[in-house]
């Protein structure tokens, strides 16, 4: 009787010590959890308005598009985006013939509209 005493002891132990180890899963601190931001949440609930800019090199020009439609020079592309909301999502995608100063002049033209929310596609 004594040895499974001593065995039901030493059980009781290691598991005391591990349980007391362990770190607890899906806890974990974060100001959205405990919503504190509700604000950020409604925000983030609404689908942003999401135009794609694409940018192909033709010879030595380029070819802007907006949402698959032509636009005729960069002076039009810089109209159309002066009309969108200021928190339309623009995603500017390049094709990889396309220099990089034409890329960079439509990313600042659109940070001069106020259009902040500029992101660039990776390919696969």
């Amino acid at each position: 009787m004594t040895p499974l005493i001593d065995v039901v002891f030493l059980m009781l132990s290691y598991f005391l010590f591990t349980i007391s180890l362990g770190m607890l899963e899906g806890v974990l601190p974060s100001k959205l959890a405990l919503g504190e931001d509700q604000e950020r949440e409604e925000r983030e609930e609404e689908p942003a308005e999401q135009v794609i800019v694409r940018l192909v090199a033709s010879g030595k020009k380029v070819q802007y598009f907006m949402d698959d439609w032509p636009v005729t020079g960069f002076e039009q592309l810089q109209q159309r985006l002066g009309a969108l909301p200021k928190d339309t999502m623009i995603v500017i995608a390049a094709a990889p013939t396309v220099r990089t100063a034409p890329v960079v002049r439509t990313y600042n033209q659109c940070l001069k509209l106020g259009l902040s929310r500029i992101v660039f596609p990776v390919a696969s």
